[in-house]
């Protein structure tokens, strides 16, 4: 999405993530939907946690060892990030990036769940939720 460059863009404060063996695992609380990122992914998505451009996050890959051929998977991987929403616009300056990637450079890839989950409980005392027998 070409409205966000240069803008500094952070992970919404309801995109929870688990770090698992291959990446991460982010669900939206809002829209209820998983996703799964690998380790690239997963270090990118950790560039927006403190505020970044996508220039920056470009820049960062680089840095990782992209190479020009995966610009295409880069800009995919933002561009489904932005237009769903897990990422949103800030008035705050973006963060110079100090991310490590921890595993061998592959492009990011995220996978999204077909299906959003039904519902999720947000609190252990939600009193419409029905008590245990």
């Amino acid at each position: 999405m070409s409205q966000s460059n240069g803008k500094t863009l952070v992970l919404r404060p309801d995109v929870v993530a688990t770090v698992i063996e291959d990446g991460a695992v982010l669900l939206d609380l809002e829209s209820k939907y998983f996703y799964s990122v690998n380790h690239a992914g997963w270090a990118i998505m950790q560039l927006f946690e403190a505020g970044t451009t996508r220039e920056q996050v470009e820049a960062m890959c680089h840095k990782w060892g992209a190479k020009a051929d995966d610009a295409p998977s880069i800009n995919n991987f933002l561009d489904l990030i932005i237009g769903d929403q897990l990422v949103t616009l800030t008035n705050f300056p973006a963060v110079d990036p100090n991310i490590e990637l921890t595993h061998p450079w592959s492009f990011p890839t995220i996978e999204k769940s077909r299906e959003p989950l039904q519902r999720i409980m947000k609190s252990p005392f939600d009193p419409t939720l029905p008590l245990a027998e």
